[in-house]
């Protein structure tokens, strides 16, 4: 089969771009043709078709930079992005794919490569990878917590709230775009949407997504060998922000004797993370900043158990996967889809998001309890390799493209005839209905 996989960035940028580097393997590896497509930048893998990605732009930095040319350029580029759909128009002519399949594609890419796509009656699959079809925040996160205001549709408490950024312009934009995402039907074009947990899936059928057009299929991880090592420390490896629950955990630290807490990441708290840490005098805490996908596996070899102390709708996190197959215990928040992954006191624990003195406790109990620390992480292996090996989630994927391939030409699609010289064309037909 020749797959065109379309992601916005193919580096180890996050867990999206990491889902689609390990996809392109495991496509590549059972026989498959695999042909990249996004945006252009230094740090992308190199590939023979590299040239029909797409110029590359940093928002924030043309939005620093406070000139009508540069705000009218994002807006064209994060709304609805013409040279995308040229591109992918031009490399579907060239390679003739059998299907499309879309990980991460806003902001940069722009459902106009799904309007491309449907034009020449490819099948298009996407995994979501957060909640954008139903949150111009993407996250369901505002000021401190959870907002599904925008859950129905109407985005403009997202303007009203600055909920982007806390930037008016940038809310304006991230507003506009989920409501083109919403306006466009976007389930009569798209064959099938993949959601790696039931919660997402459940969230994108209140939203309005035909439960009929979307599948649950986890991510994967390779099966590795797992050294036998263990010490008395704690490890967060994550972002440094604040929906991340980090000031929960170091409060939760705070509470602890007689061991160490190693934080790996980088972001936008770090500063006041570490801050934080300082006024409450954690003397055997270490910010480790940002470090390689190997580190982080020695990390978690080492380690007494993870934690991931989220305060917002994690999805299906790659911290607990994982952890999960290093074979350690993972204490975490029972939010999002979790749940979906962790058993309580089978494999793993779960407390309520935000409570410190609770996921104290949890530390406390994997700390002093040998056998149940060894009871759960044991339990956490078996899980990762019957739940996310990369033979489940290709046998399970090969299911949803094969269906896909079955609605190649479905006459329930109704297919605008676009000049894509004209960007306005495209708005217009995004705002019908």
């Amino acid at each position: 089969m020749k797959i065109i996989l379309v992601n916005k960035y193919f580096y180890p940028k996050g867990g999206d771009c990491l889902y689609t580097l390990r996809l392109m393997s495991l496509l590549h590896n059972n026989g498959h043709t695999v042909i990249p497509f996004g945006m252009s930048h230094p740090q992308n893998i190199q590939t023979d078709y590299n040239k029909y990605f797409v110029s590359y732009i940093d928002f924030n930095d043309e939005l620093r930079k406070r000139k009508i040319v540069n705000s009218f350029k994002v807006a064209s580029r994060a709304i609805v992005n013409l040279e995308a759909a040229r591109a992918i128009n031009r490399l579907i002519d060239d390679t003739k794919p059998d299907l499309i399949h879309l990980q991460n594609i806003h902001h940069q890419l722009t459902p106009s490569i799904i309007i491309a796509a449907a034009q020449k009656r490819i099948p298009v699959v996407w995994t979501l990878h957060d909640f954008i079809l139903a949150c111009p925040n993407d996250n369901f996160f505002h000021d401190g917590n959870i907002c599904k205001r925008c859950a129905s549709g109407n985005n403009i408490h997202a303007v009203i709230n600055k909920c982007k950024k806390g930037s008016l312009g940038a809310s304006i934009l991230a507003a506009l775009e989920c409501t083109i995402y919403h306006r466009m039907r976007l389930g009569n074009y798209v064959a099938k949407f993949i959601c790696p947990s039931r919660f997402m899936a459940d969230i994108l059928t209140e939203n309005g997504t035909p439960s009929s057009k979307i599948t649950v299929i986890p991510n994967f991880l390779q099966v590795s060998e797992i050294p036998s090592v263990g010490e008395n420390y704690f490890l967060y490896a994550g972002r440094m922000k604040a929906e991340k629950g980090v000031e929960v955990l170091l409060n939760a630290f705070s509470k602890i004797d007689n061991a160490k807490l190693l934080l790996a990441g980088d972001g936008p708290n770090l500063k006041s993370f570490q801050q934080m840490a300082r006024d409450l005098r954690l003397q055997n805490t270490k910010f480790l900043g940002n470090q390689s996908p190997s580190e982080i596996q020695k990390l978690l070899a080492g380690c007494r158990a993870s934690i991931v102390p989220s305060i917002i709708y994690d999805n299906l996190p790659y911290a607990v996967m994982e952890t999960m197959m290093a074979g350690k215990a993972t204490i975490a928040s029972r939010i999002g889809g979790i749940p979906e992954m962790i058993e309580h006191e089978k494999n793993g624990l779960l407390f309520e998001p935000g409570n410190s003195s609770r996921l104290a406790q949890m530390m406390n109990r994997v700390l002093f309890d040998d056998e149940l620390t060894r009871k759960l992480g044991n339990s956490a292996r078996e899980k990762a390799i019957s739940s996310y090996s990369p033979d489940r989630h290709y046998h399970r994927l090969i299911q949803v493209y094969n269906e896909a391939l079955g609605k190649r030409g479905s006459s329930h699609l109704e297919l605008p005839d676009i000049n894509y010289q004209n960007p306005s064309e495209l708005y217009v037909e995004s705002m019908k209905g």
